[in-house]
């Protein structure tokens, strides 16, 4: 009896222990209660055990063992929903950005489709601009090879008019020509009062422009003059627009001839016979430059038609027949001219001259000034004097280095 005793008063102590120590540790866990309380009950309801004290401490330690592997279980299970909880904040997180990401790709994709769409249409509307010029320009180059064509057939039986050429043995050392040579020939007005001198050396000409005021010595008094420099307005463009002449026909090859209208007339004779392939003429031009003579007439079809034909055996020195050359008229009309200013090196310009003596001793006196090597001067070229109250024209050519070209002239 006492030690069924003991025994109940050990599992009421037992029991009353178990519950407290197990809510003071907060489990929660129910059914690990229900497991060690069924425990204990299944091995303190033996009939016949012994209550020792060495035995209680054994089954003590046995409950503190299961209770530290229990808190060891509930410490892993904490740090597994610790961890669980952190991935799964991680994973949103991840989620959260994942969305923010395509829904930024989405609008960069809605917008790049719609800048390709516009970039499309845009394509599409300079593709039909494109499209529209090519036609046109097609059209344009139809047009131009139909002149052409229309040109050729004109020019067919068309050539230049010819010119007698000779080598002189002039040779130069320049690379093959672009454009057209023209020897310029510039007409420059001069005043009264004033004189031209062209120096033959180009540093003659500055140091007398650099003195600017000179003192010209006469017989009974002293002249002072002012030197400036020559500057003329050259041609540095020339645009033209040429055409042929459907009524003017060019005649060339012609033999010199002494009286020019008795030439007009045996061609105009000629060329009005209908025999001839001719018609009534206009008029009538001859060209002194070339010899060549300029024929026009009433209809259009008349030089189209003597053209073809080329040329011509024409009666005209005592019934002397000479095979004369026919070739279409072209007229030039210049649409742009352009200038510049170019400084004469060789040439001054003289003014401030009164009209103290006559043209000649006075003309003879400054070009012996300006030779004196003591008034800064040097050897005389050309000179020309236009006396007070009149007026002059002084052309200027091409100034070569010969010693002729950068003249003066009236």
């Amino acid at each position: 009896q006492p030690c069924k005793r003991m025994e109940t008063e050990f599992l009421n102590t037992q029991m009353l222990i178990l519950p407290s120590d197990l809510m003071d540790t907060e489990l929660e866990s129910i059914s690990a209660k229900e497991t060690v309380h069924s425990d204990i009950q299944s091995q303190y309801s033996l009939p016949y055990v012994e209550m020792t004290p060495a035995w209680l401490q054994r089954e003590i330690e046995n409950c503190k063992a299961k209770y530290a592997e229990l808190q060891k279980d509930k410490d892993e299970l904490e740090n597994n929903k610790t961890e669980a909880e952190r991935a799964t904040k991680q994973l949103k997180d991840r989620a959260r950005q994942l969305m923010m990401r395509m829904e930024g790709e989405k609008q960069e994709n809605q917008s790049l489709e719609l800048t390709h769409q516009i970039m499309l249409d845009e394509a599409e509307d300079e593709t039909a601009e494109l499209q529209k010029m090519k036609q046109d320009l097609e059209m344009q180059l139809q047009e131009a090879e139909e002149r052409k064509r229309a040109l050729e057939e004109e020019m067919k039986f068309s050539s230049r008019p010819e010119r007698k050429m000779v080598f002189k043995g002039h040779v130069q050392d320049l690379e093959f020509p672009d454009s057209i040579n023209v020897k310029p020939r510039i007409q420059y007005p001069i005043s009264g009062g004033c004189a031209v001198i062209t120096f033959d050396e180009a540093e003659v000409a500055q140091n007398i422009i650099e003195m600017r005021d000179h003192d010209v010595q006469l017989e009974e008094c002293r002249l002072r003059v002012k030197a400036w420099p020559m500057e003329l307005l050259m041609p540095s463009a020339i645009e033209m627009q040429m055409k042929f002449c459907n009524r003017r026909i060019l005649v060339s090859n012609i033999p010199a001839f002494e009286k020019t209208d008795l030439l007009l007339d045996k061609l105009e004779l000629f060329f009005s016979k209908r025999k001839n392939g001719g018609g009534e003429v206009e008029e009538r031009e001859f060209l002194p430059d070339s010899g060549n003579v300029v024929l026009t007439f009433m209809d259009n079809g008349v030089a189209k038609e003597l053209v073809k034909k080329g040329s011509f055996s024409v009666p005209l020195t005592n019934g002397k027949c000479h095979l004369l050359k026919v070739t279409s008229y072209v007229d030039g009309e210049i649409k742009d001219l352009k200038f510049r200013t170019s400084t004469c090196r060789r040439t001054v310009l003289l003014t401030g001259i009164p009209d103290v003596m006559d043209k000649e001793p006075l003309q003879d006196l400054l070009e012996i000034h300006f030779q004196k090597h003591s008034s800064g001067g040097g050897e005389v070229e050309a000179l020309s004097y236009v006396p007070a109250g009149s007026r002059a024209i002084a052309v200027f050519e091409e100034d070569t280095g010969l010693n002729n070209t950068a003249s003066g002239g009236h």
